[in-house]
């Protein structure tokens, strides 16, 4: 393992250095380069047709069909695959702003809270729409979160399987049973995703989580996943190893608790 190169400190800067003397280091920055006109009009087209297929997919069911919801989540993968970092950046965000909301799942959303939030001036219409877009936002269940979570899978690349550890973080700390449920369904959609980060998740957690049945079930996937990957032999042994010795684990433990 390479050490880290530790940065060179600064040399300080004489007491009668003067100004003018920055100017050429200045001037000598590279310029900005600017974006062209068509780079920027695709991102709008992509980020346009993302965002509105995820208006979609959390206007179900009270607006939406359920065909109408996967065109909407083959559209946003659509537009993923076909963007570049910024687009996909761009939707990672958007989803992770839904998947947020279920932090706040633990506080009933009715009308005297908002109108505590909006202030004793807002208007009674105001305040009603907000509680109806509170009770009929898909993203405020957990069915809807469950679904978002799983469109992450299907994303399934590095960024995808970030943000999917992020959330996992939050579901692993609490104990309330819609948090489980949340927990496995990221889980699972790790399990789902291609990239070799979403496996450096489970295994992590399933070494180090007090309750790890889940995890270890998704490394019974990822080890037939693995041998259909072009990775090289000395990764796929390290990752076979550790998977092998956590099922080794596991077994012992059932031997052990019957």
């Amino acid at each position: 393992m390479k050490k880290k190169s530790i940065p060179k400190s600064r040399k300080k800067t004489a007491k009668n250095t003067v100004k003018k003397e920055a100017t050429p280091e200045v001037a000598a920055l590279p310029a900005e380069k600017k974006v062209p006109k068509e780079i920027i009009e695709r991102r709008k087209k992509l980020m346009k047709d993302a965002e509105i297929a995820l208006g979609v997919i959390n206007s179900y069911p009270m607006l939406r069909t359920r065909q109408e919801v996967e065109a909407a989540e083959k559209q946003v993968m659509d537009s993923y695959a076909r963007g570049d970092a910024v687009i996909r950046q761009f939707i990672l965000f958007v989803i992770h702003e839904h998947l947020s909301k279920a932090a706040n799942m633990r506080v009933m959303e009715n009308f005297e809270l908002f109108k505590k939030m909006m202030g004793e001036k807002a208007e009674v219409l105001e305040v009603r729409k907000n509680v109806y877009r509170s009770m009929f936002n898909y993203s405020n269940s957990l069915e809807g979160t469950v679904e978002l979570l799983l469109l992450l899978g299907d994303i399934g690349d590095v960024g995808a399987a970030k943000v999917l550890s992020r959330h996992l973080a939050f579901y692993m700390s609490g104990e309330q049973g819609g948090l489980h449920m949340l927990r496995n369904a990221a889980v699972e959609a790790l399990e789902n995703c291609g990239c070799t980060y979403a496996l450096d998740v489970i295994l992590a957690y399933a070494k180090y989580a007090e309750k790890n049945e889940r995890f270890v079930f998704a490394l019974r996937d990822w080890e037939d996943k693995l041998q259909k990957m072009n990775l090289a032999a000395a990764d796929m042994d390290a990752y076979m190893s550790a998977i092998n010795e956590l099922m080794m684990v596991r077994k012992e433990k059932d031997v052990h608790y019957g």
